[in-house]
């Protein structure tokens, strides 16, 4: 072999050597949660920026809040979304980072432009650059929580109306009103490695510290509330009208919504009276509002309760209305509900503990009167 042979292999072997070196760089660099930031230059007539991504070592990768198709309207039943997931699949090749698309079943090339440790530039069009920032997981265990509620508002038009409830041992409570793929109470499982990663995924939103309400400034949307549970306690309540809440909390929270429609579900009997309807409890001509996704949570823990004879001292009433609009009314004392069972005769029913003072409601106490 000549000495100029000798001296390209090197140069050759060099070179791949740098080159792979980058590549394990990207590779490395790239592990973890990020969430979209903007576009450069930005793009006119393109609203849709609410997504991120979670990169795994094993090749995993999450993309929220999901995959999504349309079932289109026909004369037997409303459009209706069906939810593919999130959890899907990356390769990196060189500069370029592929996503496995589960909608079109084929892998979405992007050039990676820049990463480091806390920034992100990829490019699927060489003249737009999608920039990201890397999201810091914040230890609080003032953020831990043994339960989780959202519920979605009716809207004009077709949103899904539903609620939905996962607690730490893996239950979990489904009732869909309407414009879902299925309708009606359910229960059904999941591990509980898999509530672990909700709770840790809500964390890094540091929800403890948002604000209880957001709200647009037009009408006719679609509200979700979410509601937090520590040991009976809710420990944060969300409520979200027309998607105003920071993006990392909303991107975290859709997906959950829709996570019904890849479980194994059970119908069950329980205390739907007053589900999904509007409720407060009343005091005189005070009151105490609840949103959606209280009202779910309040109402489940009523199903699961046993009756009982004792007699109790109502301190308030609970006033709801449900599809016929009319005003029904029951009595309770924060522990003790007497509510009508499913023959319409009143049972009394023990939560265990008082509901109100738990949750220190008197705290919302109003004096507006007027339902709606």
């Amino acid at each position: 072999m000549t000495k100029n042979s000798k001296y390209l292999l090197f140069l050759l072997f060099l070179f791949i050597s740098c080159e792979k070196k980058i590549n394990n760089d990207r590779e490395s660099l790239i592990l973890g949660d990020w969430i979209f930031e903007k576009e450069s230059p930005k793009r006119k007539n393109y609203f849709y920026s609410d997504f991120g991504y979670s990169f795994e070592k094993n090749g995993s990768c999450e993309t929220k809040p999901g995959y999504y198709h349309e079932k289109r309207k026909t004369e037997k039943e409303e459009r209706k979304t069906v939810f593919l997931g999130t959890k899907t699949k990356y390769k990196i090749a060189g500069d370029s980072l592929y996503i496995f698309n589960l909608l079109s079943r084929k892998w979405d090339p992007s050039k990676i432009v820049f990463v480091d440790s806390k920034n992100l530039k990829i490019s699927s069009d060489k003249n737009i650059i999608l920039e990201f920032k890397k999201i810091e997981d914040k230890e609080n265990e003032e953020a831990n929580f043994d339960k989780i509620i959202i519920s979605k508002s009716p809207c004009f038009g077709t949103c899904p109306i539903n609620d939905i409830e996962i607690n730490k041992n893996g239950d979990v409570y489904y009732y869909g009103e309407d414009y879902n793929l299925k309708n009606g109470y359910f229960k059904t499982k999941i591990k509980t490695s898999e509530f672990a990663k909700i709770q840790n995924d809500f964390k890094k939103t540091n929800f403890l510290e948002l604000k209880d309400a957001y709200k647009a400034n037009w009408t006719d949307d679609q509200e979700v509330s979410i509601t937090f549970v520590n040991d009976h306690k809710i420990i944060k309540t969300i409520s979200d009208y027309g998607r105003q809440s920071p993006k990392l909390f909303r991107i975290t929270a859709y997906p959950i919504t829709w996570m019904y429609q890849n479980l194994k579900l059970e119908q069950k009997e329980t205390v739907q009276k007053f589900q999904n309807k509007y409720l407060y409890f009343s005091k005189g001509n005070r009151r105490i509002n609840l949103t959606s996704s209280e009202i779910f949570y309040l109402s489940n823990l009523l199903s699961i309760s046993k009756k009982t004879t004792k007699s109790f001292k109502p301190k308030y009433s609970i006033l709801y209305s449900n599809q016929d609009t009319k005003l029904y009314e029951f009595e309770t004392d924060g522990q003790f509900f007497k509510i009508p069972a499913k023959d319409g005769k009143l049972v009394i029913i023990d939560l265990g503990f008082n509901f109100i003072d738990k949750n220190e409601l008197e705290k919302r106490i109003s004096t507006d009167t007027n339902v709606y």
